[in-house]
């Protein structure tokens, strides 16, 4: 040890010392860095539960001033908006999710009748239609990408769900999570079952790999986009 750090002495070199205090600070360095970015995954993930939060409260208030779902409220046009589509007032918000306004789209109509309605804080994201129905034009995006679509008993429960997930066609089901980022979002507000409760996942169109194992659990060993959530309204 002691000719080494003479050897170093007499070739200017860095002592271990000094090597030890350097790759201490890289360590802290890139240990810091990856926990900010846990600290931002984690603060998106909360974000959406706090978006879905929200669309629920909207709702509510949206069926206790007017008697009706958003979006299949049948007089919209006359108590909101003139621009509106009205819906058919059967207790059933229809249609894909993205597909443009119109008869049987429901589910497009329900983010402009909230918007119009003034209950959406993502008003201007969800309520500005120019062209193709998009997240961010025509639906509410996610800070974590993709964005919300909302869906009719997808688990013949006669229920609705709000959908993240990718844009697919005039469908809101394209892979978006990694089943990781799935089960932290169920596990936050739910069971941490994909299968029960209140949040429940599935599998994405387009995916990378398998959401769920034969089981029904989460496929934790799949680290890719494969996983689409379902909240319940």
């Amino acid at each position: 040890m002691q000719r080494l750090t003479r050897f170093l002495k007499e070739t200017g070199a860095y002592s271990l010392v000094e090597l030890s205090i350097a790759l201490l600070i890289i360590g802290l360095i890139v240990g810091g860095v990856l926990k900010g970015q846990e600290l931002l995954e984690s603060a998106r993930l909360k974000s959406v539960l706090a978006q879905v939060n929200e669309f629920r409260l909207a709702t509510g208030i949206f069926m206790d001033k007017f008697g009706a779902l958003p979006g299949d409220f049948d007089h919209a046009s006359e108590a909101i908006a003139s621009n509106l589509q009205d819906g058919n007032n059967n207790g059933i918000i229809e249609g894909p999710g993205l597909a443009a306004s119109g008869a049987g789209h429901e589910a497009t109509s329900y983010w402009q009748h909230l918007s119009a309605a003034g209950l959406l804080p993502l008003a201007s994201q969800a309520g500005t239609v120019s062209g193709a129905i998009t997240f961010g034009n025509g639906a509410p995006k996610a800070k974590i990408g993709g964005g919300f679509t909302i869906q009719y008993s997808p688990f013949g429960d006669g229920k609705h769900w709000f959908l993240l997930g990718a844009q697919n066609g005039d469908r809101g089901n394209g892979a978006l999570l990694t089943p990781a980022q799935a089960m932290m979002l169920d596990k936050q507000a739910d069971s941490g079952n994909p299968r029960e409760g209140h949040i429940r996942a599935a599998e994405g169109v387009g995916g990378h790999g398998r959401c769920l194992t034969p089981q029904g659990a989460y496929n934790l060993t799949n680290k890719e986009k494969a996983c689409i959530l379902y909240f319940q309204m």
